[in-house]
């Protein structure tokens, strides 16, 4: 049995017919590793933006997370980190879906083996300014405050900042700032984590150093990209069109 990572799906961004392809593709590629799959960890962005009113969650392609929750009830934890395009989630995971909800990191241990996982946002020292920028949205006052406005124009006017900070895509990331994300996980490291995996940058990979791993799970914009980790290896996989549901 094994943990299965995924990130950066961005639900929303795209056409519903490019995105009923994505989730199925997904469902297929779970179920198909389902007698494998013990914990599925999702770094964040499964969504372009997601906010909740009291009452209120978007609507767009609940059957993904519908889907997510039958394998909860089936035994499989489902665990989710936060990421940039995740500021504001309320209870609906937690309460209605089961999922274990991380506003930060999460840290799993097999025997000496811990391994950081987190979402990525942020962790670049060149990324300062956003950083700032994270403060202030997930500030509880602003968020309060955003929620004072009319959920059709808050939803428009969020994807619209949301498709402006998706900045990564098919291309890889620029060397100097890939660089930064090599030193922040030799840094952790040395904080007693074997491997530090992350999302966020939408380019998977996993590079071994002399003082542990640095893996990222890549996205599901171009790569539909999962990363196995069996307690000892991390393994890259990717979901293809083949695949029988």
């Amino acid at each position: 049995m094994a943990t299965y990572f995924v990130s950066d799906f961005h639900l929303g961004s795209r056409s519903a017919e490019i995105e009923q392809k994505t989730v199925g593709l997904l469902c297929a590629f779970l179920r198909q590793h389902r007698g494998d799959l013990e914990h599925l960890v999702i770094l964040g962005d499964l969504f372009d933006f997601w906010f909740e009113y009291r009452n209120l969650v978007p609507k767009g392609n609940l059957e993904l997370l519908f889907w997510l929750k039958q394998l909860v009830d089936e035994g499989v934890v489902v665990s989710y980190v936060c990421g940039n395009h995740d500021f504001w989630l309320g209870d609906f995971m937690t309460k209605h879906l089961g999922f274990a909800v991380y506003n930060n990191e999460l840290v799993l241990e097999n025997g000496e083996r811990r391994v950081l996982v987190l979402h990525g946002d942020g962790v670049a020292p060149s990324d300062w300014k956003y950083r700032i920028l994270k403060r202030i949205l997930r500030n509880r006052l602003n968020a309060a405050l955003y929620r004072l406005l009319p959920p059709s124009f808050a939803f428009w006017l969020a994807h619209k900042v949301s498709g402006r900070s998706r900045r990564y895509g098919d291309q890889s990331p620029r060397e100097g700032f890939l660089r930064e994300y090599y030193d922040y996980s030799r840094q952790r490291h040395t904080e007693g984590y074997s491997a530090v995996i992350c999302g966020h940058l939408h380019y998977p990979e996993i590079q071994e150093f002399d003082s542990g791993f640095y893996v990222n799970c890549g996205d599901w914009l171009s790569h539909n990209s999962v990363v196995r980790w069996d307690g000892s290896k991390f393994e890259l996989l990717t979901a293809t069109e083949e695949i029988e549901g």
